[in-house]
């Protein structure tokens, strides 16, 4: 599973089952089920929503769209963790 890094956090892949979570628990709450995968992916298991964020490999903007919980960012970004597994 070819770990690597980027802006200084270990990017790891999310497997079958962590991809099928987040899937089902998206509609539910955004927010919290791309913590949970994000937690994996950044290997940063205690982080809070702001500190995953402020670690994406993105835009400023896309992170201060991801913080005000913008619908289209959030869905995004879960389509693109649903396709790749990984970051960037």
């Amino acid at each position: 599973m070819g770990d690597r890094r980027t802006r200084g956090a270990l990017i790891s892949r999310l497997r079958k089952i962590d991809v099928e979570r987040m899937l089902a628990g998206y509609d539910d709450d955004p927010v919290r089920t791309l913590t949970v995968a994000l937690r994996i992916v950044l290997d940063r298991p205690d982080a809070t929503w702001p500190e995953l964020v402020a670690a994406l490999p993105m835009t400023d903007s896309r992170r201060a769209a991801l913080l005000l919980g913008e619908e289209r960012t959030l869905d995004a970004l879960v389509a693109e963790l649903n396709e790749r597994r990984d970051l960037p």
